[in-house]
């Protein structure tokens, strides 16, 4: 298995609201883009406290996708999945 190099690398904040409590959700994030491979784009995120009132969120979360627009659409889902609106 080829060693794909690391071709961009940016350090990203990535924000939501909850709509019924108006609390704030933020991640710190790194998103890598290789140079090849079936997912060449990844998101390390991370969270930053505090958790919002009704439910605490996953400390960390990783993804992959094709491409950046793919990786954020990934990000919507997983914020949705917990009632949050993706704010960025």
């Amino acid at each position: 298995m080829p060693k794909y190099k690391v071709v961009f690398e940016s350090n990203e904040e990535i924000c939501g609201i909850v709509p019924k409590a108006h609390d704030w959700v933020h991640y710190k994030s790194l998103l890598k883009i290789k140079d090849g491979g079936k997912t060449p784009v990844s998101l390390e995120m991370t969270f930053v406290p505090p958790h919002p009132f009704a439910f605490n969120m996953p400390d960390s979360h990783f993804i992959k996708g094709t491409s950046i627009t793919d990786v954020y659409v990934k990000v919507v889902r997983f914020f949705n999945k917990f009632g949050i609106e993706f704010r960025n």
